[in-house]
């Protein structure tokens, strides 16, 4: 089992993710505005709740988890969110500060990065070697996949 963690501007959402991608499990909470403010001391409590929450829905412990990703805007290096507009957060190890608290690996990564990747995956992309993917949403992101380029002759 994996979990996946969608962080927004407004929102976090946590799901419990089977080997084949399925959200067997979800649980998703919107910040106030105070913790919008806060919302360095919220998240990883935050995060830690909507993971317990769907963990107890099938009678699940931490060590059932394989790995965490996190999907969050901004600009994202190495598990740093480098600068995130949206979430007012600026130069926070999100992946160092999850993974201290959880004892579980964490990527992370921007979530039009993850949104693209999914898409390649398992998605509406997944039967193109070729082809453009573009978020629209609070942000603009995109991707390219040219994967002829390593075709065989």
């Amino acid at each position: 089992m994996k979990i996946g963690i969608d962080l927004g501007g407004s929102h976090i959402a946590v799901g419990l993710i089977s080997e084949d991608y399925a959200i067997l499990e979800k649980s998703e909470e919107n910040f106030s505005a105070e913790e919008k403010q806060n919302i360095k001391e919220v998240l990883i409590p935050k995060i830690k709740n909507n993971i317990n929450i769907v963990l107890n829905k099938r009678n699940l412990i931490y060590s059932d988890i394989e790995n965490i990703g996190v999907a969050c805007p901004g600009t994202v290096f190495k598990g740093e969110i480098i600068k995130a507009g949206n979430l007012g957060m600026e130069h926070y190890k999100l992946k160092e500060a999850i993974e201290r608290e959880l004892d579980i690996e964490v990527n992370v990564e921007n979530d039009g990065k993850c949104a693209a990747m999914a898409e390649k995956k398992i998605g509406a992309l997944k039967e193109y070697e070729d082809c453009i993917f573009m978020n629209l949403g609070t942000g603009i992101g995109g991707a390219v996949f040219l994967e002829r380029q390593n075709a065989k002759n």
